[in-house]
């Protein structure tokens, strides 16, 4: 199958350029008329669908590029029994401990439109012969080194890398790097980078903090930061993770307008440690605003 949805010559010149549903239409008639189909009967079955604009998802096998990480984890892994990073509450350090341990090679390639493009230039159409270059001037330049003419044609990888690849770069790519990397002096990446602490939400502690930790270590040498404090997650009343597509978000703008903005600060400082969940309850909110209330009735009072 090719990438838009229409068969590919490998499966047969009848099929060739076939959009894959009239595909399937035509294959079962063939089948029909040869006298190779049993029976038809309609069955249920879960048809895997995009999430945005509901189209059919086929698998595909297909070419990705991939980041070896063995080296790049065991720095991240050692940072953390070594002090260098310091994760509060201490007991997301074995969440930590597992993800590293047993960390697989990253597929970083997304067929997406959006994001930066894989730095990688092939060499007159070939997929097999490319490099890997900061920019097409560098790329270039390689190419030629590598015995290509001058007159070679370079084309940029399309597809781009995967949203926390480019996230694990922000804590010192936004201060300079790579530009001002080895620069003395007072640059931004030598004033704010490393950092002192991180301050998230634990449910992405491998996917984003291990990938800046990570990429960290490798590209600069540094931590990128001291200390990592993990907040909980604020959840629906019955204790569930908010999401769009259950249609249990609440929205804080209309809870401040229902409620005021003080009694929803309240609810979400109090009894709140770190890496705790805090579920958003109606009834809390009630009461805390009614606290507030009475907090200044006093106030007005005196």
């Amino acid at each position: 199958m090719n990438k838009d949805g229409t068969m590919n010559g490998n499966a047969g010149k009848e099929y060739d350029g076939l959009d894959r549903f009239d595909c399937r239409e035509k294959l079962w008639s063939d089948m029909e008329g040869e006298g190779l189909a049993i029976k038809a009967e309609p069955h249920t079955q879960r048809v895997p669908r995009s999430q945005r604009g509901g189209e059919v998802i086929e698998p595909l096998v297909s070419s990705q590029w991939f980041v070896k990480t063995e080296g790049m984890g065991k720095k991240a892994l050692d940072a953390v029994e070594n002090g260098d990073i310091r994760i509060v509450p201490q007991r997301f350090e074995k969440i930590w401990n597992n993800w590293l341990t047993d960390i697989h090679d990253w597929c970083v390639s997304r067929q997406l439109w959006w994001g930066h493009r894989i730095p990688v230039w092939y060499v007159n159409g070939s997929e097999t012969e490319y490099v890997v270059a900061r920019n097409a001037e560098e790329a270039r330049e390689k190419a030629i080194e590598a015995g290509h003419g001058e007159d070679a044609k370079l084309v940029q990888e399309e597809d781009v890398l995967d949203t926390w690849f480019s996230s694990g770069l922000w804590p010192f790519a936004t201060v300079g790097w790579p530009q001002t990397e080895g620069q003395e002096g007072p640059t931004d990446l030598n004033r704010f980078y490393p950092g002192t602490c991180l301050e998230t939400g634990y449910d992405i502690l491998f996917f984003w903090v291990a990938r800046m930790a990570m990429m960290g270590l490798e590209l600069t040498g540094k931590a990128p930061f001291d200390v990592v404090y993990l907040h909980g997650l604020v959840r629906a009343p019955d204790g569930s993770k908010m999401s769009k597509t259950k249609g249990n978000v609440i929205d804080p703008l209309d809870t401040v307008d229902q409620y005021g903005a003080d009694s929803l600060r309240y609810s979400l400082v109090t009894g709140v440690t770190p890496g705790q969940d805090i579920p958003l309850n109606m009834d809390k909110l009630e009461s805390n605003r009614n606290f507030a209330n009475k907090l200044w009735n006093c106030a007005k009072f005196v």
